[in-house]
């Protein structure tokens, strides 16, 4: 009887027996990432970006299905985003070689930091003049915020459009892009967490990342953000510089290296918070310490550490795709389409505009600045960004509570179709400013 009354409950159950986990959760969770790697290398076959392949898998799942289930929760989302986003970041940092920008680090800050500010504002003031006519509804807070998320871009997808591209590009085009990927991650962070804070009108309870800074004037905002920069660079430069001794004492193989890279990650966004809240600044700084300090075994320096820290940051770049994926709602991107689509247009263009402002002439052709234009490409570091903002939502001047449910779906749609389409027309710029680079190196080689 005790036996026919178990199988009974556990079949009524909705839960496997003895956890919390729904009925089939492991089998629905390897399936799902089984399928996101294969429209990845399906995506690479056909020459694109694997991450617009996995965005367009996740929407096609059902959502409501994974919230029914149970599979996904406030909790679940918010654990999964923030974790991933701090490894992303943190392979930013290990992708960093200070000792390959030689000669190139006042471009690469210069497109970091100056490239951002004028794509977001460029982009802004488009999506305010739009606003009216086709989203009435968009407060010019929360249409000035959701720009900012997409100042950054992520390794990841750097790496994964090499892959695509299937073709080379120069060595020091490929340096100046991965250090503005860096300086670019960190400058949108922080303009989002003080932008943040000064458009917020009343307190959003204990918050201790950047996104979450509570201040009235700029002056207090400006006070904050650094705030975190002190915190971040501290507990970023302690791990980094204590790290090497640590790897050098313990560390005899690459899985072992692989654990240990992941646990600083931790520890240095941890240290970060628990010193001021600068957690996504200090990762970043530790992955740059780690990925330029000297070390007694050479197999452990730069190349090692990024990877091994590879897998992870694929596995982090999937997770949010299908994040954002699954809380889009195909009804928003409908809403929103016209308005996303426009900005799709708009980014590249504005792109290129700021790297013809920024970059120098005389030392990068146009054929080299459309490839450079076509690497500013967003992905998962903007999306995570994208889920933050709909955490502040409720807490911007000009949102109320009965409108940031739905506020925050129609920005999720919109900064996806952005994203996505942006995934599929930037590499176009490459390949047009490859085949250019090839023109002119024939008709050189035939002078």
């Amino acid at each position: 009887m005790h036996y026919k009354f178990l199988l009974a409950t556990t079949a009524s159950s909705p839960h496997l027996q003895g956890t919390l986990l729904p009925r089939g959760f492991f089998l629905g969770l390897g399936a799902i990432y089984m399928l996101a790697l294969a429209v990845d290398r399906l995506a690479a076959n056909l020459r694109l970006p694997g991450a617009a392949a996995i965005l367009l898998l996740g929407l096609v799942i059902p959502s409501d299905w994974l919230t029914q289930s149970q599979w996904l929760d406030a909790v679940h989302v918010e654990t999964l985003h923030r974790v991933s986003l701090a490894l992303l970041i943190f392979y930013a940092g290990l992708k960093t070689d200070l000792r390959r920008i030689r000669g190139q680090a006042s471009t690469g800050l210069a497109l970091g930091c100056g490239g951002v500010a004028l794509t977001v504002a460029i982009t802004a003031l488009t999506l305010l003049m739009l606003t009216p006519l086709l989203a009435p509804g968009l407060p010019p807070a929360v249409a000035v915020l959701a720009m900012t998320c997409l100042g950054a871009t992520d390794s990841g997808a750097i790496d994964d459009l090499f892959v695509a591209l299937a073709h080379p590009i120069r060595a020091r085009l490929t340096h100046l892009l991965q250090f503005e990927v860096a300086v670019s991650t960190i400058v949108t962070l922080l303009g989002f967490g003080f932008l943040a804070g000064l458009l917020k009108d009343q307190s959003h309870g204990d918050h201790h990342a950047v996104q979450g800074l509570l201040a009235i004037g700029a002056m207090d905002q400006f006070g904050a953000v650094g705030l975190h920069v002190v915190a971040g660079l501290l507990a970023g430069l302690l791990v980094g510089a204590l790290a090497p001794r640590f790897i050098d004492a313990i560390v005899r193989s690459e899985p072992m290296l692989l654990l240990v890279a992941v646990a600083l990650a931790f520890v240095s966004y941890g240290l970060g918070q628990i010193l001021g809240g600068g957690g996504l600044v200090a990762v970043f700084v530790a992955g740059v310490m780690l990925s330029n300090g000297r070390y007694r075994i050479n197999r452990f320096e730069q190349q090692a550490l990024g990877r091994v820290m590879h897998p992870f940051n694929t596995a982090a770049e999937i997770t949010v795709l299908l994040l954002l994926g699954f809380l889009v709602r195909p009804e928003a991107i409908v809403s929103v389409l016209p308005l996303g689509f426009l900005l799709a247009i708009v980014v590249p263009i504005a792109r290129l505009l700021t790297l013809t402002v920024l970059l120098p002439s005389k030392v990068f052709s146009w054929p080299d600045r459309f490839v450079v234009a076509g690497f500013g490409l967003r992905a998962a570091v903007p999306l995570a960004m994208a889920l933050s903002l709909t955490e502040e939502l409720p807490h911007i001047s000009g949102v109320t509570a009965t409108i940031a449910n739905q506020l925050g779906e129609q920005i999720l749609a919109m900064l996806y179709i952005v994203v996505l389409l942006d995934l599929l027309l930037q590499p176009l710029l490459i390949r047009m400013g490859l085949r250019s680079g090839l023109k002119l190196d024939a008709t050189s080689s035939q002078l």
